[in-house]
């Protein structure tokens, strides 16, 4: 809370302080996160659709796009 009585929430990606009455909040399983504007929650969406395909192995990625040729014996 300020000297104002406003109540203060910080923004997840800038860190901006920013009134809790004007903040986006998109509430997860866990946590509710404050943004102060759409820039900021699109810049985290991206951030974290990136995190899960970069978790995501490699070669278990590959094998579902993969075509494998066919054996000779």
């Amino acid at each position: 809370m300020n000297a104002a009585g406003t109540t203060l929430a910080s923004c997840c990606v800038c860190c901006k302080e920013i009134p809790l009455a004007a903040a986006l909040t998109p509430e997860g399983a866990e946590y509710v996160g404050h943004f102060c504007g759409l820039e900021c929650l699109q810049r985290f969406k991206a951030r974290a659709e990136g995190e899960a395909t970069a978790t995501t192995p490699s070669a278990e990625r590959g094998k579902a796009d993969q075509v494998q040729a066919p054996r000779r014996p």
